[in-house]
């Protein structure tokens, strides 16, 4: 190539630049093990030397191995940011940076403590938040308040969960049901479904029906088994969790419901509202789906009945796939959408 051919090579790529800057730099991930670790360290290098590079970036996502404060991200200004993922670790402290602040979209592990809880709703302009609550300690639940009065804009929550029955849960909903447009609660493999309040299924399902606007609630996830259970049961006499998804399909506004095992019955296909539209389950590799008959009888009678039904999914492991020809086929009959998730379910042990 000759002086002329780089020329114009040079000038493509300056022509370039902006658009693959953009691009590049929209969605940055830091891994910070310690220190942080070299590639992590060259790109923070970058952002401080090159101050337009820092307000093209719109997701940062970081996986730590302890908690940090990360001075450097304040290198970000305010409202620049528009998701935020911190996984790993927790740090109260990170969450109060101004470039944190304004995101639309919280991500984190943790917290573990009421403080640090109360640091995620203190976020004005949060849209959705996403909360790993495996850590927490159910005995820290006594007299927690969560106070989100600042998170006005709030209207998605994701909550994963060791068992069903944590009262954070509801702390957190007694706060927030009415503003929620959506509530995602997701269960560790093979969750204990006991229940250790006695109200709580009761206090859930009312702050459920509190929610004017919460059209979407899922339950996913595959908890402990019937028969792991049992097995348990005899050693620790526990008692297992009343079905109460029954009763949050009676919410006016809900037209997307996910059910996991153990917390529904027949009941809710013979009830099921007009408003609903939408319905999935989460089937483990030892139980059938005890309610085949009940959900074949609710499709079959949908354009009967005015029902608003449009779409059935299932979660559960590949080779469970012909347990649901026969709903497929009723589906296809009546109108109905029919989607089937392969998943990898976890190993049940007693």
């Amino acid at each position: 190539m000759g002086p002329v051919e780089y020329a114009a090579a040079a000038l493509v790529a300056r022509r370039w630049t902006p658009t693959a800057q953009k691009a590049l730099y929209r969605s940055i991930t830091f891994q910070v093990y310690g220190d942080l670790e070299s590639p992590g360290q060259q790109l923070v290098e970058t952002l401080k030397r090159h101050p337009h590079l820092r307000g093209l970036v719109r997701q940062i996502s970081i996986h730590a191995s302890t908690p940090q404060e990360l001075d450097w991200m304040d290198l970000f200004p305010e409202n620049s940011l528009q998701n935020f993922t911190y996984s790993g670790a927790f740090s109260p402290a990170l969450i109060q940076k101004d470039a944190i602040r304004t995101v639309s979209h919280l991500t984190t592990h943790g917290p573990m403590d009421a403080a640090g809880l109360q640091a995620c709703f203190e976020l004005p302009l949060m849209e959705t938040l996403e909360l790993d609550l495996t850590d927490w300690d159910p005995r820290m639940a006594s007299g927690v308040t969560v106070d989100a009065s600042r998170a006005r804009n709030l209207k998605h929550l994701y909550i994963h969960i060791q068992c069903i029955c944590q009262p954070i849960v509801n702390a957190m909903l007694a706060g927030l049901a009415h503003q929620l447009r959506s509530l995602h609660i997701h269960v560790s493999p093979c969750a204990k479904l006991d229940s250790t309040e006695g109200n709580w299924a009761e206090d859930f399902v009312g702050h459920v029906h509190r929610g004017a606007n919460l059209s979407r609630v899922v339950f996913s996830g595959f908890p402990e088994s019937h028969a792991a259970f049992s097995v348990r049961n005899m050693a620790e006499q526990t008692q297992r969790v009343q079905p109460f998804l029954n009763g949050i399909a009676q919410q006016s506004a809900l037209d997307h419901l996910g059910c996991i095992g153990g917390l529904y019955t027949e009941e809710l296909f013979r009830t099921l509202p007009h408003t609903v539209k939408a319905l999935e389950f989460y089937v483990d590799e030892e139980t059938l789906f005890g309610c085949e008959g009940a959900l074949l009888d609710l499709l079959g009678r949908i354009k009967e009945d005015g029902l608003s039904l449009r779409r059935v999914s299932f979660f559960a492991a590949k080779e469970r796939r012909t347990w649901f020809e026969a709903i497929e086929a009723v589906c296809k009959e009546n109108g109905v959408e029919f989607v089937f998730f392969p998943v990898v379910t976890p190993l049940q042990l007693p």
